[in-house]
């Protein structure tokens, strides 16, 4: 379907009676809707926002259009969880219903501040000539659940029309601000704020690095600091390498580690070289939050712009990633799947070999030290590659059975970090999440073969594997109010 802008930006009220139950009933019909991933009840999913531990719970808000699987008007989609099995609906949290935010509330994180979980947003407003005016927002959720939009706290002065995505931490009693913003020259940048009060904000301008001139901008950035380091994590646009395993697909994720971060100038001080975390099809906007146990957890969207899926037929598309956990070693982020996911697990099953899945939702988990293919196929032979060799690995989806984004390729490659590696392999239906060099990187992809049965292991590998439970309580209060519209 060809969306035009005004179908683009129709409200959920607009729309007439029916039209999303028929949407849920059509996305209900797909074999390849995730199970144990946070996925829309229709519509597009893409970045995550908000992320937070607030009054017991974990909170996972995402940018949703209801209307289509297509980009348009930008809700924040609302749920959270005690134990990452269970989950509550809340639906939406925040509409564009304000002038600021007119054509959609964007990307932005979350603080948990006196009792309060704050918003931070991107008004997204055009004017009647369809210039863009973006501002940074704030709203804030009380512990009963209840939302209040405070409206615009930064406009832009100083950069482009793109300018988004805050993600703020406080240190002491002092607010700093992260803002994705493209500078006069057309480059990437990540802008820093700061302030006492929220109402006004200091401009401090791009955080200096080696890597100023690095694409045409930098969307989605995150600062944390973790195990004594400081990292910008971001998702650059407009990037190309040579080397074989960087910068593959339309838009990739980034991060730099350095010493420190002077905020005064500001510059990440004696920082290392740039460093993708993924090297798969499918991985981009993440975004991190520290929770009550202190773990640095981070969640990613799995799809990307200007992509389509197979998914889109049954009137969907986008995903989160499962939640993972952040550490540092050896100047690099290590990614961990978090340890509540080992609730979904089934019985321990031995796969060695040509094995019957017995689900097409499980867990894969084997040591190699030597070369090794890992085959996912149907009765049909339609296949998915997994392999590593002296150097690298590969993964190769050009026989799946429904074959997209053929543009970008069908084949993606990373480097063999470590001699011994630790695989772990998360498949959910048409989602793939490996984890390779030990944590050190990922391989996160969408892919599709219809009637998936058998997985194949080269004969070196014993592996334990792990059908795993679905995660119950997502859209369920949505699907019902959607449905009686």
């Amino acid at each position: 379907m060809n969306w035009t802008i005004e179908q683009r930006y129709q409200r959920i009220d607009d729309m007439p009676n029916g039209y999303f139950k028929d949407l849920i009933e059509q996305r209900k019909k797909d074999n390849f809707y995730p199970s144990f991933h946070i996925a829309p009840p229709c519509g597009l999913l893409n970045d995550p926002n908000g992320l937070s531990q607030f009054n017991g719970e974990h909170h996972i808000f995402y940018q949703w259009f209801p209307i289509g699987p297509t980009h348009g008007l930008k809700h924040w989609y609302h749920v959270s969880t005690k134990d990452f099995v269970h989950y509550t609906d809340h639906g939406v949290a925040l509409y564009p219903d304000s002038d600021y935010d007119s054509h959609g509330v964007y990307s932005g994180g979350g603080l948990v501040d006196n009792q309060e979980l704050l918003l931070f947003f991107t008004g997204n407003k055009r004017d009647k000539d369809w210039v863009r005016e973006p501002t940074q927002c704030y709203a804030s959720m009380n512990k009963q659940g209840e939302f209040t939009k405070h409206g615009v706290i930064v406009e832009n002065s100083d950069y482009t029309e793109h300018f988004r995505d805050p993600k703020v931490w406080k240190e002491g009693d002092t607010y700093y601000m992260v803002v994705a913003a493209q500078t006069q020259e057309l480059h990437g940048s990540m802008v820093l704020y700061r302030t006492k009060e929220l109402s006004s904000w200091e401009h401090l301008g791009p955080i200096k690095t080696d890597y100023d001139q690095l694409g045409f901008m930098w969307e989605c950035p995150d600062y944390f600091e973790l195990d004594g380091k400081s990292i910008m994590l971001f998702s650059p646009q407009g990037v190309e390498s040579d080397n074989p395993y960087e910068y593959k697909n339309i838009f990739s994720v980034s991060y730099i580690l350095g010493d420190s971060l002077n905020k005064d100038k500001p510059e990440l001080v004696n920082h290392k070289a740039i460093t993708q975390p993924d090297f798969g099809f499918d991985f981009y906007a993440p975004q991190t939050y520290l929770d009550e146990q202190g773990r640095r957890i981070m969640y990613a969207w799995i799809g990307l712009p200007e992509i389509d899926t197979p998914s889109v037929d049954y009137q969907w598309t986008g995903l989160l990633t499962i939640p993972r956990e952040l550490n540092v070693i050896d100047d690099m982020l290590i990614q961990t799947p978090l340890a509540e996911l080992k609730a979904l697990r089934k019985e321990k099953l031995a796969a060695r070999g040509e094995t019957l899945l017995p689900s097409s939702s499980f867990e894969l988990k084997f040591e190699a030290d030597s070369n090794f293919s890992l085959e996912l196929s149907n009765e049909k032979g339609d296949t998915l590659i997994f392999e590593m060799n002296e150097t690298e690995f590969k993964l190769d989806r050009s026989n799946n059975t429904h074959i997209y984004a053929e543009e970008y390729g069908l084949v993606r490659l990373a480097p063999r970090l470590d001699r011994t590696q630790n695989i772990q392999v998360f498949v959910d239906n048409s989602v793939l999440e490996i984890f390779i060099n030990n944590g050190k990187h990922t391989m996160t992809s969408r892919f599709f073969i219809q009637d998936m049965n058998k997985l194949s292991l080269s004969a070196s590998i014993d592996a334990n594997l792990y059908p795993l439970d679905s995660i119950v309580g997502l859209h369920t209060n949505t699907e019902l109010n959607l449905a009686n519209r």
